[in-house]
C-alpha cells in the first residue's frame, strides 16, 4: 500500500528545473528530479 509523502520542498520549481539541467552526476540528477516531481505535484505517494 502506498504512503503519502509528508514533506515540503522549499526550492522553487524553476530553480529545481535549472539545477536539473546543470547537474553532472546521476545521483544529483535523480535527487533533483524527485524534488521537482514533488514540487510540481506529479508524485504524491511513496
Amino acid at each position: 500500500m502506498a504512503r503519502p509523502f509528508n514533506l515540503e520542498v522549499q526550492e522553487s520549481a524553476e530553480y529545481l528545473s535549472k539545477s536539473l539541467k546543470n547537474a553532472r552526476t546521476a545521483d544529483e540528477k535523480e535527487r533533483l528530479q524527485m524534488l521537482w516531481w514533488l514540487k510540481t505535484e506529479q508524485v504524491t505517494q511513496h
